[in-house]
């Protein structure tokens, strides 16, 4: 399962790239989308203001935007793009780890990839259930000794 992780301007150097690697791997595996590429790419808030204007109509940055592939002939699911910017806002809201956040964007831009949605009351909660059992899940295999 190649997971490709781009950063044009050295968003991520402050937060364990392993980290996000291991738990993409983890939910992939339990979605059983482990032959799938996933490219998860970090962006500035300005790049997404624009991607989200040109693709959703909405003149405004947002955290977390994906874009599904899987009819492109190669084994590419997606890519999910991530303004770390405003990733920053998100903590200061929610008071994540940066590392928990990015990692909490990058399975909720998963779950898009599958067609989940919070367009409505009813699918928020279930997206949004299944993203925090999943972290839940990475968690607790992996984060036993550490405090996330």
């Amino acid at each position: 399962m190649p997971l490709i992780i781009s950063d044009s301007n050295n968003y991520t150097r402050r937060f364990n790239k392993l980290s996000l690697k291991n738990a993409i791997t983890f939910v992939l595996r339990k979605l059983k989308l482990s032959s799938k590429t996933i490219y998860i790419t970090f962006i500035s808030d300005y790049k997404m203001k624009k991607i989200n204007n040109e693709y959703r109509q909405k003149n405004t940055s947002t955290d977390v935007l994906s874009f599904n592939y899987e009819n492109s002939s190669n084994n590419v699911m997606g890519e999910i793009l991530i303004s770390m910017n405003y990733c920053k806002k998100n903590i200061l809201k929610n008071k994540n780890s940066l590392s928990k956040e990015v990692i909490i964007l990058s399975i909720h831009g998963i779950l898009h990839l599958l067609g989940y949605d919070h367009d409505s009351v009813e699918n928020e909660k279930i997206m949004f259930e299944l993203q925090e059992k999943l972290y839940s899940e990475y968690k607790s295999k992996f984060l036993k000794h550490h405090n996330h």
